[in-house]
Formats: structure tokens, sequence, C-alpha cells
């Protein structure tokens, strides 16, 4: 497996155990692609408090395309 993509659209809440799944690459498949689409805004906003806490191990680069599908709507 080379790609690996989350989707996030039917997921009400993440929290550390998400950011877990999206940015813990075993050595062996260091070489996958991980991407995730169906952001919503709590996701979104729980990958960009870590990324403002530690960019270096999540950089929103490695999991988010150049331009995100996100939801627009009403959503906590």
């Amino acid at each position: 497996m080379t790609e690996l993509l989350w989707d996030l659209t039917h997921t009400e809440f993440m929290d550390v155990a998400g950011l877990h799944l999206l940015f813990t690459t075993p050595a062996a498949e260091a070489r996958r692609r991980t991407s995730v689409t169906g952001l919503r805004r709590q996701r979104l906003r729980v990958l960009h408090l870590a990324a403002g806490i530690d960019p270096t191990v999540f950089d929103l680069t490695r999991v988010c395309p150049p331009s995100p599908t996100t939801h627009a709507g009403n959503d906590a």
C-alpha cells in the first residue's frame, strides 16, 4: 500500500487518538502517503492547534492536500 486516505466526513469528534492515526508512521510504512479529506471545523481546529504546538511533528502538509476538502455549515 502506498497511499492511505482518511475520510473524516462522518467523524463527529477528533482528539489525540486521531492525531496519532494521522501522524504516527511506523518505519516500515514511512514511504506511505497519508492524506485526509472531509475535515470540518473541529477537526481542522485540532490539526491547527497541534501544528502550532509542534510543527515538526504535526506537519499539516503531510496529510492535507493543497486545497483540503472541507464542509461548510454548522459543525462544532
